[in-house]
């Protein structure tokens, strides 16, 4: 028996379905469509959310090993890439200012302890020479011989200089007592030479150029050693005080520093090293006006020249 089309039974699903939609798209199309735009554009914005999350990585990754790749991949001297070497270049500027900063910074400190720090002048261990002594002190070393003792006088620049001459006379002298008696202060010149003056009561007879044998072995010394060294010059001045004319004194002066310069010739010393002058009555080195002021100028000296 055939079933009644009135009843729900007889209206398919299917029929359904399709008068529901039809009935969205007639009575709610409006709704429908605006239902339908949203589930697109959300779909759309799904799609350009994991595509471009996707593009990121991939940027990420490539650029990856760009950054890390070692400075070994820059290329070598016989390659042309000057986008490179600029790179290298502006890398190597960078390094070289930051360290100039560094060094800047660390030296400040250095300079500022520099700047207060305090040196000491030093002090000669002779002593400090008073002003007379300054005043009546002449630049440069007197040894002033004798046969049991020799007194080094005169000024030096420093203890050094003045150590070098006690040295230096010692050496021609060693069996002589060595009396030092210099006066350093930094006012006196510098000078190498050394004057050996010989002056003595009886060195020479009034009016005589002729040198007393006891004061001859002095000579004979200095000669020895001038000998050995090899290079020294020696100038041999002969002086007198002022009794009598100063044209005579003069004659006589030139004669004693002659007899000296030939003794020191005679005991081995070139001619070419040794030079005599007479200075006469015009540098004494005692008053004139006492009989042991006279006998004292009455002398020779050497000065003997590295």
């Amino acid at each position: 028996m055939a079933k009644d089309s009135t009843t729900d039974d007889y209206y398919p699903f299917r029929w359904k379905v399709a008068d529901t939609v039809e009935d969205i798209f007639v009575l709610h199309r409006t709704k429908a469509i605006a239902v339908l735009a949203l589930l697109g554009l959300g779909f759309i914005i799904l799609g350009f959310v994991i595509v471009g999350g996707g593009a990121d990585n991939s940027t990420t990754n490539t650029a990856s090993p760009s950054t890390s790749s070692p400075p070994s991949t820059a290329p070598t001297d016989d390659v042309d890439d000057s986008s490179t070497s600029s790179e290298v270049v502006r890398s190597s500027t960078t390094m070289s200012t930051t360290t100039t900063s560094t060094t800047s910074t660390t030296a400040a400190p250095t300079s500022t302890t520099t700047s207060t720090t305090t040196t000491n002048v030093p002090v000669s261990s002779r002593g400090v020479p008073t002003a007379e002594q300054l005043a009546n002190t002449s630049a440069g070393a007197v040894a002033e011989l004798s046969p049991t003792t020799i007194r080094v006088v005169g000024g030096q620049a420093t203890d050094e200089e003045a150590d070098d001459v006690i040295e230096r006379v010692s050496s021609i002298y060693s069996d002589l007592a060595i009396e030092d008696l210099q006066v350093v202060d930094p006012s006196f010149a510098a000078t190498s030479s050394i004057t050996f003056r010989l002056s003595a009561p009886d060195l020479f007879d009034y009016n005589r150029a002729d040198l007393n044998p006891t004061y001859l072995p002095l000579i004979d010394q200095l000669a020895a050693a001038t000998v050995e060294a090899g290079s020294w010059r020696i100038e041999v001045s002969g002086h007198t005080d002022d009794i009598g004319p100063a044209e005579g004194n003069q004659q006589l002066s030139e004669r004693r520093a002659l007899s000296a310069a030939q003794r020191l010739i005679s005991e081995g010393v070139s001619s070419g090293q040794v030079t005599s002058v007479g200075r006469g009555e015009d540098e004494p080195i005692e008053s004139n006006g006492t009989e042991a002021g006279r006998l004292a100028n009455r002398r020779v000296e050497f000065v003997l020249i590295p």
